[in-house]
């Protein structure tokens, strides 16, 4: 009877984790997520209509409209797991690339992220720094972007491991504090015309994130 309930144990547990390295398995898509990392090495193809990256659990299309992007995500099988929409394409960058810049070289945000995924933009407080940025080395571990209509920008970076994260702060023309976002990356944003041009597998990790529209 014991030898029976051992084998018993035994045999539950076996199903237990098989049961869970299935499902971690069974894909990265999942309705209502709001970002998908692209690794890698990732193979890229090229449509008229579309980017479309091809990942072990299925495909993550990027179909330009208008001036926006939108996403397509279905499984191995073809099948549509859901859709989405404002997508943006973006890479994480370490900010000692602008030591020997002194203008942006793209567009960056300032992205949030917690458990390891990028979260999306609190309502009036999204940072875009736009390309051509006049950048300012304030300190070693402080930058400082000075937008077109006066307002400056400030990183002050603080080092975990191989990440950089920082807190950003807003501020008016005349030094005043519009706002600050803490615990941020700075990220260096994809344009349509770079994701067009791309060869036919990823040279770096990418984020696309996007508000989740329907379900497949």
């Amino acid at each position: 009877m014991r030898r029976g309930k051992t084998g018993f144990l035994a045999l539950t547990v076996i199903f237990f984790f098989g049961f869970i390295v299935n499902n971690s398995e069974a894909g990265i898509f999942t309705y209502r997520e709001t970002a998908v990392k692209l690794p890698s090495g990732t193979p890229v193809e090229i449509k008229p209509g579309a980017i479309i990256f091809h990942l072990d659990e299925g495909r993550l299309e990027i179909i330009p409209e208008g001036d926006s992007l939108k996403v397509r995500a279905s499984d191995k099988n073809g099948k549509l797991v859901y859709t989405g929409t404002q997508g943006r394409v973006f890479s994480e960058c370490q900010p000692e690339k602008f030591q020997k810049l002194k203008a942006t070289d793209a567009d960056y945000r300032f992205i949030r992220f917690a458990l390891g995924k990028p979260e999306i933009d609190p309502a009036g407080r999204g940072v875009l720094i736009p390309a051509g940025t006049r950048i300012e080395k304030a300190a070693d571990d402080i930058y400082r972007f000075h937008l077109e209509n006066g307002e400056v920008i400030s990183f002050k970076c603080r080092s975990t491991g191989e990440d950089k994260i920082g807190d950003c702060t807003r501020y008016t023309r005349d030094g005043k504090i519009i706002y600050t976002r803490t615990k941020v990356k700075l990220c260096r944003m994809t344009s349509l015309e770079e994701l067009k041009s791309m060869g036919s597998e990823l040279r770096e990790d990418l984020w696309v994130q996007f508000v989740t529209e329907s379900k497949g």
